[in-house]
């Protein structure tokens, strides 16, 4: 349900999906108010100092094209066309009302919406608000119905992938804003119905849902130009078993876990009780080398003198598991960009852990997509869906591969020639073979982990690998140097057949070392000898694989309706750079 605006009554006509408004089982929900807010704003100044402040006709800004609009023949879909800083927020408590009533309630207020719009804009203006304030009112009324699930339908018209996230905490009102736990989760809307549907129980261990909070929904990066429609957008009870979520929520496993020390990874206060008194916290030294062994990087981020921190964490035998720790008195959300920068990875991998609700909040307000725990959690950190990757050889060397890669870019800084020579004396190589039995586990676990250079999006079940193997064409790329070994690093299914690459994905370690070069360059001989003329890819866009676009581009390949295409008449410009250490016939 959207706020009553007399101003705004715009309906679009759209096609939506079959499946808004057909969730099987829907018992009660609970007619979350939404409205339009900005994601930057400093009010009441911004609307004088703000290039993008365009008023509605009750002068508050326009956060979205068109505010909050209805779709003909629904009183319940919400149109939103978001300008550059849009977000969603409602309030809670979650109470629920039976989907009758709650049908009955939406009407009415429509009606009343379509009333006011004829008004005079003072008069509608003012019963509006009065409309509003009664509405959110009633809908605060306890009515003994447990909420079960926080569902989110969704699609999009334009046919584009729209990553968001959803956030929810506890709201103090007016004069103390909001402090505590906070929960987040990311989703994605598509160019198809989807639906995400989180367990009241998973956001009631954060966040009392009894209690007032605020719910927000915020486009992850540029929300500029995005144009989506939300269905159901409730807290809701079923009658049998919960629905299940349809495409929505990505499996987006974490990479970097960023530790907080006073009172998260030790018991006591390093100013205070000094590098003798603390303890290390033992579910924290657990959770530390299980994550470790699982492939996922660690850093540090907190406010202490360095010298005595490392000491601590030297005289614990943990200061090797961190990466690039960040120990200083500045703001911890710059330690966290700043640790992100340092490992060329996304911030939407990062989890971010912390005794302190005001440390975890102002990492959030700089990074929406940092995922954040409290020093509580740390006991179940392992079992969260969020860390539910393989412990595998590659992965348990994953933290030794990057102090590796530090070397290399020292040693580059230091080195008196440029880039291409640099790669030159580096030694590279490469060495690709057919899929074996042995790699599966690494394959499942890459297909997993990797996103921007994901042709496809692809997160490959272990199965769906097991059948890969049996076929011809699954090929498994490894890379090393004079640094060291990265391992199995890609994937390539390529359909000598058909003259077409089926699924790539590689680790992001090894872009623009020319790998990608020899890689392709292997696989075009391959085509050219099966009697093909041109080098096609299957592409599939995905919010986060841009990047494997962009490599594609400058490999030469050129857009096509279902992917990419490129002659093979062609060369592959630096490919000799890199070594191919396998038999290239009996590798292709």
């Amino acid at each position: 349900m959207k706020e009553t605006l007399p101003a705004d009554r715009a309906r679009a006509h759209l096609a939506v999906p079959k499946e808004f408004g057909a969730l099987e089982g829907l018992a009660a929900r609970s007619q979350i108010v939404w409205a339009e807010h900005c994601s930057e704003c400093a009010y009441p100044s911004c609307y004088a100092s703000c290039a993008f402040y365009s008023p509605r006709g009750d002068l508050h800004c326009r956060r979205f094209e068109a505010g909050i609009e209805g779709v003909v023949g629904s009183t319940s879909l919400m149109r939103i066309r978001f300008r550059k800083w849009g977000k969603l927020e409602g309030r809670g408590p979650a109470v629920l009302r039976p989907v009758a009533q709650a049908k009955r309630e939406e009407m009415v207020d429509t009606l009343v919406g379509d009333a006011l719009s004829l008004a005079p804009y003072a008069v509608g203006r003012t019963l509006g608000w009065r409309w509003n304030t009664r509405k959110s009112g009633k809908l605060a009324q306890p009515t003994g119905l447990e909420p079960q699930a926080l569902v989110i339908e969704s699609f999009a018209p334009d046919g584009r992938p729209h990553p968001f996230t959803v956030s929810i905490l506890p709201d103090l009102g007016p004069s103390g804003g909001h402090a505590g736990a906070m929960f987040q989760q990311s989703f994605e809307v598509g160019p198809e119905y989807r639906r995400l549907v989180i367990p009241a129980e998973k956001i009631a261990a954060l966040v009392d849902l009894s209690e007032p909070f605020l719910i927000q929904v915020e486009p992850v990066g540029e929300a500029a130009g995005r144009d989506v429609v939300f269905g159901l957008m409730d807290f809701a009870s079923f009658d049998g078993a919960l629905p299940a979520s349809i495409g929505a929520a990505p499996s987006v496993k974490a990479k970097v876990v960023v530790w907080d020390l006073d009172e998260t990874l030790w018991h006591g206060t390093l100013a205070e009780d000094g590098a003798a008194g603390v303890k290390p916290r033992p579910e924290a030294v657990t959770a530390i080398k299980a994550l470790d062994a699982r492939g996922v990087l660690q850093s540090i981020a907190s406010k202490n003198d360095l010298t005595e921190a490392m000491a601590a964490l030297e005289g614990f035998g943990l200061a090797d598991y961190f990466l690039h720790p960040q120990v200083h008195w500045s703001p911890k959300s710059g330690s966290v960009a700043e640790i992100a920068r340092r490992l060329d990875l996304g911030l939407d991998s990062f989890v971010f852990v912390d005794d302190q609700p005001f440390e975890r909040a102002e990492v959030q307000a700089s990074h929406a997509v940092v995922r954040v725990l409290a020093h509580t959690e740390v006991g179940a950190m392992l079992d969260h869906p969020w860390f539910d990757l393989p412990a595998t050889p590659e992965s348990a060397k994953r933290r030794h591969l990057y102090r590796e890669e530090a070397l290399r870019s020292a040693a580059f800084e230091a080195a008196p020639t440029d880039y291409l020579g640099f790669l030159k004396n580096s030694g590279l190589s490469l060495d690709i073979r057919p899929l074996c039995a042995a790699d599966i586990a690494r394959v499942h676990e890459l297909s997993q982990r990797t996103n921007q250079l994901n042709f496809t999006g692809a997160k490959l079940t272990k199965d769906e690998v097991e059948t890969l193997a049996k076929t011809d064409g699954a090929l498994t790329l490894r890379c090393a140097d004079r640094f060291g070994d990265y391992g199995l690093i890609g994937f390539a299914a390529l359909d000598l057949k058909a003259g077409r690459l089926e699924q790539y994905f590689m680790s992001c370690r090894v872009q623009r070392k020319r790998v990608e070069n020899a890689a392709f360059a292997l696989m075009a001989r391959a085509l050219t000898a099966a009697g093909h003329e041109e080098f096609e890819v299957v592409f599939k866009p995905t919010a986060r694989n841009k990047a494997g676009a962009e490599m594609l581009k400058e490999l030469g390949f050129a857009p096509t309706e279902n992917g990419y295409v490129r002659p093979l008449a062609l060369p592959f410009a630096d490919a000799e750079i890199v070594r191919l250490t396998q038999d290239e016939a009996r590798a292709a």
